[in-house]
């Protein structure tokens, strides 16, 4: 027992530094923060047409093409994917490249998946059902970038960015995230975003029809990130078996109004079942 607890210990403390992804750009953004901007240019993310530019179908940071390519060599090494997608264009042919490296070379334990996953198209969701790959959404852009895509994309199209009801009503695995330093790395923020759905300015980005429940929030931070890195079996909930890493908060956040999501704070965590911080 002695020696199983040794090498769960050093397990628990090997995985606070994991290297088992490739991240790659494929095209560009549809909005930027204001602090980068006019260095970084909007309206490059790849898409089918923007709303008063149609003959602007954004910029492939890797042709697609060589992108197809790109994603089933390493898929054939053996590493798991995390391609950032703005662009419905760019999501569709993402997914389906995935899909197809999946199929023909099976290795089910790499979970590839797409970041930002902004516009999926239909084809785009169903192709993400059937093949388990997650939509890992950086929720807090909704807050901090919304005016941003308004102002790049229009109103109503806006309005469906990260469409989080939507992946989770097509069966589309959903993980929370924040893509700091961009936005707010603490993830009550990113639940906050995802469950009211409003810009730093207070407009409605689309609430009644894709915003998610608090407990919907809570899974993809936790269970939902699991899953997007291969780890479900050992993270992403309290239960037997699992690593004990977990928090002690000031407040319930499924019982609170869902606008004070953001104000949660830890009051303790445990790591691997040993206390590391009480406030």
């Amino acid at each position: 027992m002695a020696n199983l607890f040794t090498i769960r210990r050093a397990a628990q403390y090997v995985c606070l530094l994991l290297v088992g992804w490739c991240c790659i750009a494929a095209a560009g953004e549809p909005a930027w923060p204001a602090e980068l901007l006019p260095a970084v240019p909007d309206l490059t993310a790849a898409v089918l047409s923007y709303l008063d530019e149609p003959d602007n179908r954004g910029t492939w940071v890797v042709e697609p093409n060589r992108l197809a390519k790109l994603i089933r060599w390493v898929h054939d090494l053996g590493w798991s994917m995390d391609i950032h997608t703005c662009g419905d264009e760019a999501q569709e042919w993402v997914v389906r490249a995935y899909a197809d490296a999946q199929r023909e070379n099976p290795k089910p334990w790499l979970r590839h998946r797409v970041h930002h996953a902004y516009f999926p198209t239909p084809a785009a969701l169903e192709v993400m059902a059937g093949a388990g790959i997650s939509a890992v959404v950086s929720s807090p852009f909704l807050t901090n970038l919304g005016e941003g895509f308004v102002n790049s994309v229009g109103p109503e199209r806006a309005s469906r960015a990260m469409p989080m009801r939507t992946y989770l009503e097509a069966g589309v695995p959903l993980a929370g995230s924040s893509d700091s330093y961009i936005t707010d790395y603490n993830p009550w923020v990113g639940m906050h975003a995802a469950v009211n759905r409003r810009t730093v300015m207070g407009r409605d980005l689309g609430k009644d029809a894709e915003a998610i429940t608090p407990a919907e929030a809570l899974r993809s931070y936790t269970l939902g990130g699991a899953y997007a890195s291969g780890r479900e079996d050992w993270q992403g909930s309290i239960a037997r078996g699992k690593l004990a890493d977990l928090v002690v908060l000031d407040r319930d956040p499924l019982a609170i109004d869902p606008d004070e999501l953001d104000h949660v704070k830890p009051t303790a965590t445990m790591l691997g079942g040993e206390w590391v911080y009480r406030g």
